[in-house]
C-alpha cells in the first residue's frame, strides 16, 4: 500500500511565486496545503484559483506557525515542506517518499548541488551552520537549512521545537540526529527565488546560532555533558590566558611568560577534545537506544 503524501506550503506575500509552485507540485502529490500566513499581497487571491486546502492567519505568525497549521489540517502519511518562492523542484518528491518508505526519518534536500543561486551570504552561514550542526550531532549533514525536507506525519510532533523563525529547520533537523533518527539528504537544484527575500543574515544567523546551541544542550545526554562540563573551564581559563598573553604583547611590548601562547593553545584543544568525546558518546547512546526500540516494534 503506497503512502499518501501532503505537501505544505506557507506563504507571505508570494503572490508572484506561489502559483508557479503550486502547478509544479499539483501532481506529485496526493493533497496540496497553502497556508496564507497573514499576506498584504494577493497570495490568498491567487491560492482561491487552485484546488488546494487554504488556510489563512489573519496576522503574520511566522513560517513555524503556517507549517504547524498545514501539519494539523494534513490527512497524508508523508508532510511534504516547501517554500512558495520556487526555488525548490517538485520532480524529487519521489525520491523522498521513496528514501521514507526505505526507512528514513526525515529526509533534507540538499542545496549544495546548485550554490551559485544562493546569495553569497547565505551560501557563507549554509556551510557555517552545517558544519557547526554536523559536528553537534555527530551525523554527516551538509545542508541543515533547507526548508524543502520530508518526514512522516507521526514524526512531525516528535520533532517538535521550540522555534518561531528560520532557525526552526536547523533545529529539526539537529534534534532529530541527538535524538537517533536517520537522516537521508537528496542532492538537489537549487533555482533562483521568485520575488523578495525575507530572510535577514545577520539577525537570523544569530537566531540559528543560538538555537543550535540549545538543542544542543537540552538534547544532549547527563553523562556526556559530565564529559563535557570540564572543556567550558579548560575554554575559560585557556581565552584568559591568551588575552593576558595578547594584552602584554601590545601594551607591554612583550609576554612575561613565554609559554602562554602554548599554554592557551593547549587548554583550548583539550577543551574541544572533551566535548567532541561528549557528543559522540551522546551519539553512540542515542543510536543504541533508537536500534533497540526498532528492535522491540
Amino acid at each position: 500500500m503506497s503512502l499518501r503524501t501532503s505537501l505544505i506550503i506557507p506563504a507571505y506575500n508570494e503572490e508572484k511565486g506561489l502559483p508557479l509552485v503550486i502547478e509544479e507540485y499539483a501532481d506529485k502529490v496526493d493533497e496540496l496545503i497553502v497556508v496564507d500566513d497573514g499576506s498584504s499581497d494577493r497570495t490568498f487571491e491567487v491560492a482561491k484559483r487552485y484546488e488546494v486546502k487554504l488556510y489563512r492567519h489573519e496576522t503574520n505568525k511566522g513560517k513555524v506557525e503556517a507549517l504547524r497549521t498545514g501539519a494539523e489540517h494534513a490527512t497524508g502519511d508523508i508532510l511534504i515542506f516547501t517554500d512558495a518562492d520556487h526555488t525548490y523542484p517538485a520532480r524529487y518528491v519521489p525520491e523522498f517518499v521513496a528514501a521514507i518508505e526505505h526507512g528514513a526519518d526525515l529526509v533534507l534536500g540538499s542545496r549544495l548541488r546548485t550554490v551559485q543561486n544562493m546569495p553569497f551570504l547565505n551560501r557563507l552561514g549554509n556551510h557555517f551552520f552545517s558544519f557547526l550542526a554536523a559536528y553537534i550531532s555527530c551525523m554527516h549533514i551538509t545542508d541543515s537549512q533547507t526548508g524543502y525536507r520530508a518526514l512522516r506525519r507521526a514524526m512531525f510532533e516528535k520533532l517538535e521545537v521550540d522555534a518561531k523563525g528560520l532557525e526552526f529547520e536547523t533545529k529539526m533537523t539537529v534534534r532529530a540526529a541527538k535524538l537517533g533518527y536517520k537522516i537521508v539528504e537528496v542532492p538537489i537544484e537549487y533555482r533562483e527565488r521568485v520575488g523578495k527575500s525575507k530572510l535577514r543574515p545577520f539577525r537570523d544567523g544569530a537566531k540559528m546560532f543560538f538555537a543550535l546551541l540549545s538543542v544542543a544542550y537540552s538534547e544532549t545526554s547527563i553523562l556526556a555533558k559530565m564529559i563535557m562540563l570540564p572543556s567550558f573551564f579548560f575554554l575559560l581559563i585557556g581565552l584568559a590566558i591568551g588575552f593576558i598573553a595578547i594584552y602584554e604583547q601590545f601594551v607591554l611590548g612583550g609576554v612575561t611568560h613565554s609559554y602562554y601562547p602554548l599554554l592557551t593553545t593547549f587548554l583550548i584543544l583539550i577543551a574541544i577534545q572533551l566535548t567532541s568525546i561528549g557528543l559522540i558518546v551522546d551519539y553512540l547512546t542515542k543510536k543504541l537506544d533508537r536500534i533497540e526500540d526498532r528492535l522491540l516494534k
